[in-house]
C-alpha cells in the first residue's frame, strides 16, 4: 500500500512542475547489452519521476519561489569569483545539509559582466529560482518520504552545482548540473555558452546560416560515433527499436557548448540516449562536417 501511495505522490508532485536544466563515466569493464537494458527498464520509472521533480525544477526557465528554510539547514552566501576575465560566472549562495539518510549540495550560481544588463538580471533570476525550486522540493520529498517509510528507511542524495567548460578570450561556457541519488542516480545538463565580446547567450541555430539545416549532418555524425562505440562494445545507446524508443536525431535546442578549440560539442543528458553506464554522452562535431553552413 505504501508503495502505491508513494507512486501516486510522486506523481502529483511532478505534475506541479512541468517546466525542464558532467562528469564523464569511465566504463572500467564490458557490460552485457542486455543486461544492461534490463537494469534501465528497472530503474526507469524512478528516473523519470525524480527527472519530473529535480530535473525539470533545475531546468525551468521561469520559476518564481520563496525559499523558507528550515533551521536545521544551512544556507551561506559567498561570493567566490572563480574567472579571471569580465565576464565570469561566481558562486552566489550554497545550500548544504548531511543526515544519515539523506544530504543536499545546491549551489546558486550567478552570471556577471554581461553587457545587456537585462539579459543577465533574467538570467540571474532564473538561476536563483531554479535553485530555490530544488530546495523546496527536496525539503517537501525528505517530509513525505519520511511520513511514508520512516525517517531513516530511505534514502536521497542531491546535488546542483556548475562546472566551467571553456573559458578563454572569446567564450565562456558553463554547464549548470543536477544529479539525484537514490537506487540509482541520473544527471541533467543546462548548458550556457556566452560570447564575451558581445555579452550575449550564443544558440545552436545562430551559429548557422539562415535556413540552413544543421540538424542532419550534427545527427549523422552523432548516429555514426554512437554505432561506432556500440559496435565495439564502449557504447550503450539506444539505436534500436521503435522510433520513440531510440535516437534518431537531434532536438532544435540540443543542449551544447562551445570548446577551446572553437568546436561544437553536443550534449546529452543521463539516460536521455543511452544507458546509465554512459553517463552524459559528449559529442565534439569536427569543423569540416558543418564548415559549409557556419555564419
Amino acid at each position: 500500500m505504501k508503495d502505491i501511495e508513494l507512486k501516486m505522490l510522486l506523481k502529483s508532485h511532478g505534475e506541479k512542475i512541468k517546466k525542464s536544466i558532467e562528469s564523464p563515466f569511465n566504463i572500467t569493464k564490458k557490460i552485457d547489452e542486455m543486461e544492461m537494458l534490463e537494469m534501465t527498464k528497472k530503474a526507469i520509472s524512478f528516473n523519470l519521476f525524480k527527472k519530473a521533480i529535480y530535473s525539470a525544477a533545475a531546468i525551468a526557465a521561469a520559476f518564481v519561489l520563496t525559499v523558507n528554510c528550515i533551521p536545521s539547514l544551512a544556507y551561506a552566501v559567498s561570493d567566490i569569483p572563480v574567472l579571471r576575465d569580465i565576464v565570469r560566472v561566481v558562486t552566489f549562495g550554497r545550500f548544504e545539509v548531511s543526515k544519515e539518510n539523506y544530504e543536499a549540495k545546491i549551489t546558486t550560481p550567478k552570471i556577471e559582466g554581461l553587457l545587456n544588463k537585462d539579459l543577465e538580471n533574467k538570467l540571474n533570476k532564473e538561476l536563483a529560482d531554479n535553485a530555490n525550486t530544488i530546495i523546496s522540493a527536496f525539503e517537501n520529498d525528505i517530509k513525505k518520504m519520511g511520513e511514508l517509510y520512516g525517517d531513516n528507511n530511505f534514502y536521497l542524495s542531491v546535488t546542483a552545482d556548475y562546472e566551467v567548460k571553456t573559458d578563454n578570450n572569446d567564450i565562456l561556457a558553463v554547464d549548470f548540473y543536477f544529479t539525484t541519488i537514490e537506487a540509482s542516480s541520473v544527471t541533467t545538463h543546462r548548458f550556457y555558452t556566452i560570447d564575451k565580446k558581445t555579452g550575449t547567450i550564443i544558440t545552436l541555430d545562430s551559429l548557422f546560416k539562415k535556413y540552413a539545416d544543421y540538424i542532419t549532418p550534427i545527427s549523422n555524425y552523432v548516429l555514426d560515433e554512437m554505432k561506432k562505440q556500440n559496435d565495439n562494445g564502449t557504447g550503450f545507446y539506444f539505436l534500436d527499436g521503435e522510433e520513440d524508443q531510440r535516437f534518431t536525431k537531434i532536438k532544435n535546442n540540443q543542449n551544447f557548448y562551445i570548446n577551446n578549440s572553437g568546436n561544437i560539442v553536443i550534449c546529452f543528458d543521463e539516460y536521455e540516449v543511452a544507458a546509465g553506464a554512459q553517463g552524459s554522452p559528449e559529442f565534439e562535431i569536427p569543423n569540416e562536417i558543418i564548415k559549409s553552413i557556419l555564419k
